[in-house]
Formats: C-alpha cells, sequence, structure tokens
C-alpha cells in the first residue's frame, strides 16, 4: 500500500504520538473513542477515519502541502523555465500572474514575491 496523504495537523500529532507510544497503543485508544482524544494537543485525530489511521501508523503518510506551498512549487516550474532560459511566453505571462495575484491578494509567499 502507497503513503496516505493527511492534513499537517494530523502529520504533527502521528510524529508525536509514534515517538511516545506504539502503534497498538494508538489504535486502541482510537478504536476506543474516536472523537475523545483525552490531549488538547492530539485532537487533529478526533474523527479521523480508522482505516486512514491504520494506513498512516503502517504504510507512512505525508502531509498534504499547505496552499501557499503549492503555490510556490507551481510558480516554482515556471520560474526555473525562465531562470534556464527555456520559457516560452506563455510561460512568463503564467509566472508573472502569478506574482501579480499574490500582489493583489496581499499575499506576502516566500519564493515568489518576497
Amino acid at each position: 500500500m502507497e503513503k496516505v496523504q493527511v492534513s499537517q495537523d494530523v502529520a504533527k500529532v502521528l510524529d508525536h504520538l509514534t515517538m511516545n507510544y506504539t502503534k497498538k497503543v494508538i489504535i486502541d485508544t482510537h478504536v476506543r473513542n474516536p472523537n475523545g482524544w483525552p490531549m488538547d494537543e492530539n485532537k487533529a485525530l478526533k474523527g479521523l477515519d480508522l482505516d486512514v489511521l491504520c494506513q498512516a501508523l503502517y504504510c507512512g503518510y505525508t502531509a498534504e502541502q499547505t496552499p501557499e506551498e503549492k503555490l510556490l512549487e507551481y510558480f516554482s516550474t515556471y520560474k526555473n523555465k525562465i531562470l534556464d532560459g527555456t520559457a516560452t511566453p506563455i510561460d512568463e505571462l503564467v509566472a508573472l500572474s502569478i506574482e501579480t495575484t499574490c500582489v493583489l491578494l496581499n499575499a506576502k509567499i516566500k519564493g515568489v514575491n518576497c
């Protein structure tokens, strides 16, 4: 099976729990009360599907990218083409459009416009 994608909050909690507890203990706790994780720092697991939890623990997991990370990755594709001289005029317009959109939305994204 493949790694499962989980939110960054879930990934952070799983990172912490797997350093301190066995997979069996984590699953037992979740099965007993999937909506009642006892500590606030574990609240990201409340309501998490048991299949997703098991897959994350046994097959691995990756944290979903934030919207900013997704935009930076998309922007970098076009920016790299510009830097290596393989960009088409459309590639240049896409990169400029992303930069302009960030400015219009007053969004500062490291690697894009700051």
